[in-house]
């Protein structure tokens, strides 16, 4: 079944919008990136106060790794 005239017409339209919208917030984004996001990320490698964290207060992140068979989880961590 092929798509009438109108469809496909309906279909480039709503491409075409998406475009716009994903450009709109990927331009948008640059702005936050620009205005909010790098001088935060400069206040904190100058040990500046950031988010309300006392001057200095580093982030410390930690990403553990999450083991998915059961199995494996009673084994001893031997890595050290």
């Amino acid at each position: 079944m092929s798509l009438s005239r109108d469809s496909r017409q309906e279909r480039k339209l709503k491409a075409v919008r998406r475009a716009q919208f994903r450009l709109k917030q990927n331009l948008e984004r640059i702005d936050w990136e620009e205005d909010s996001l790098l001088p935060e990320i400069e206040a904190l490698k100058s040990g500046k106060s950031v988010l309300g964290l006392p001057d200095g207060m580093a982030f410390d992140i930690v990403i553990e790794h999450e083991v998915q068979n059961p199995s494996e989880a009673a084994k001893p961590d031997t890595d050290a």
